[in-house]
């Protein structure tokens, strides 16, 4: 679509501003031009159209003091930053050893038993749970969740 608007006087531009600026579809035209009528509505139908003529009219410039410019005021926001938390505060679980022996109790229940017996010998080089240090009962819990034991 392309809209083209002549202007045959500062004052017709300054009318036209305001309308569009401002919102006033039913301003008032100036006393030498007729009323603008509105356009007819247009259908998608195939109508055979001649070309007419077409008319040039030289373009009249416009300075940048005749058309107003509004602006609207900037508002400032005090933005707070908050310091970043790089560490997650944690807290240490104190496993017993009877948590822990029912931990193996369910794995061996599934039929775990050697892989059970496996893990004490070979990754905590210990032959039963009793023989666990308490050092390792973190450890020994992280392990048990590895093999599918709630604890």
């Amino acid at each position: 679509m392309k809209i083209e608007v002549t202007f045959d006087s500062l004052d017709e531009v300054r009318k036209f501003t305001e309308i569009v600026m401002v919102g006033q579809a039913t301003a008032q035209p100036s006393n030498t031009q007729a009323p603008v009528q509105p356009a007819p509505a247009v259908h998608n139908t195939a109508v055979p159209v001649q070309a007419a003529p077409v008319q040039t009219v030289p373009a009249q410039t416009v300075s940048a003091q005749a058309v107003p410019v509004q602006t609207a005021p900037v508002q400032t926001v005090p933005v707070q930053t908050t310091p970043v938390q790089t560490a997650v505060p944690t807290s240490t679980v104190a496993y017993t050893m009877d948590d822990l022996a029912r931990a193996g109790m369910t794995l061996m229940d599934c039929g775990k038993q050697a892989e059970l017996q496996k893990l004490l010998k070979e990754g905590f080089g210990v032959d039963a749970l009793p023989q666990l240090p308490k050092e390792q009962y973190g450890a020994f819990a992280t392990a048990l969740r590895g093999m599918g034991a709630q604890i």
